[in-house]
């Protein structure tokens, strides 16, 4: 079975792809506009979070066609906090695909995100944000909420519904609060509505990965015994969380932190952590100037990769991740192991025909510790030795 997943960005495509490994799958990102080959999971980002609604439906639309109309579950991944382009990108999604309906269950349960009543229930939003009704103004198509009660009533019951529902609207949003509803939601609209688009976070592709069940992520990443050790971590998230992620660092190991705009000091650990500085409250996170400010982190942290030659980077936010890897020019990455829910650890070979091993993180996925743990976990797999803090 072959899932193809749109992201609007890289580290959105990341996270999907980890989560279909998790379940089981090989998985890769396709940095380039290259249709998939072989079974399994092949993510894709538009790069169209930062755009006006218009010009982020054109970007989709234009990637599918390149892509052309692949045999497979085709996937819209949308971010789990509601953030960008939701129903424009739907929209151009199933025009795309000749489709009409789309079932919407943006929960993420591993990172504490849910929908309940059709409200987004997560800790890093403030005020509610009620799915239905975006969609509604963001797309020219009409929605019908399927509640929570309806979804753990049963798979027949839910299919049943998913049917009368598509009968008086295009897009069907499903509450979710745990993985089992995820589960519920998949094979519920696999019985009923099997042409539909499935759009949701990394949370839904999951349960969808697991029913799909081929288990065909044996590879094995090739062992370097004598890896360099230093490890770079690019930090291009303005979130608070990720910020709190790279205390929790400071805290547990030797690392040589730089503020984006400080002097680079002569002498570098092993460790070393770049980061864009704390955005002042109320400032967006998803503008151009984000973008500019991602592209010259770009620039200081693809110094430091020639500098120090790291065996391990660990990319934090789209935008950055997506600046880096472009000037990488890493084609695909494959992953070789979902380090924590929703974070692989890939390699692939740049531009300069060398074996990279990149971990990807959206910037406010995750607990303090995570930044921490990604480090050694990642260590752990490639072989590397590992510090006792």
């Amino acid at each position: 079975m072959r899932l193809l997943i749109i992201a609007d960005d890289v580290t959105g495509a990341a996270d999907c792809a980890a989560r279909c490994f998790g379940a089981g799958l090989s998985a890769a990102l396709n940095l380039h506009r290259i249709p998939p080959t072989g079974q399994g999971a092949t993510a894709y980002t538009s790069d169209s979070r930062h755009l006006p609604p218009g010009e982020a439906a054109q970007q989709v639309h234009a990637l599918i066609q390149t892509l052309g109309r692949v045999d497979g579950i085709w996937y819209k991944k949308i971010d789990s906090t509601l953030r960008g382009n939701l129903g424009s990108e739907l929209d151009a999604v199933l025009h795309a695909l000749g489709k009409r309906h789309a079932v919407v269950a943006p929960a993420f349960p591993a990172q504490g995100r849910g929908l309940q009543h059709g409200l987004l229930r997560s800790a890093l939003v403030q005020s509610p944000l009620h799915l239905p009704t975006m969609l509604g103004e963001q797309s020219g198509r009409a929605v019908t909420a399927i509640d929570l009660d309806v979804v753990r009533g049963g798979v027949a019951q839910l299919a049943e519904q998913l049917v009368q529902a598509a009968q008086r609207s295009d897009l069907l949003v499903a509450d979710a609060m745990t993985d089992a509803d995820l589960h519920m939601i998949a094979r519920a609209t696999d019985q009923a509505l099997p042409e539909a688009v499935l759009c949701g976070s990394a949370g839904l592709i999951g349960a969808i990965a697991a029913d799909v069940g081929e288990h065909g992520n044996s590879r094995q990443h090739v062992a370097d015994p004598a890896a360099r050790r230093a490890a770079l971590i690019v930090v291009g998230s303005g979130s608070v969380m990720a910020h709190r992620q790279i205390g929790h660092v400071q805290a547990k190991q030797q690392v040589s932190v730089i503020e984006l705009g400080q002097e680079l000091p002569e002498q570098l650990g092993d460790t070393v952590v770049l980061h864009l500085p704390l955005p002042a409250a109320g400032i967006s996170l998803d503008n151009e100037a984000a973008r500019q400010w991602a592209m010259r982190l770009t620039e200081l942290g693809c110094s430091l990769i020639e500098r120090l030659q790291p065996g391990l980077l660990i990319l934090v936010g789209g935008d950055t991740a997506g600046e880096m890897l472009a000037r990488l020019d890493l084609a695909q990455l494959r992953v070789i192991a979902e380090l924590l829910p929703g974070m692989p650890l890939t390699e692939g070979v740049d531009g300069q025909g060398r074996l990279q091993r990149v971990v990807l993180k959206a910037g406010n996925h995750g607990d303090d510790a995570a930044l921490h743990m990604l480090l050694q976990r990642a260590r752990q797999v490639l072989e590397y030795e590992v510090d006792d803090a």
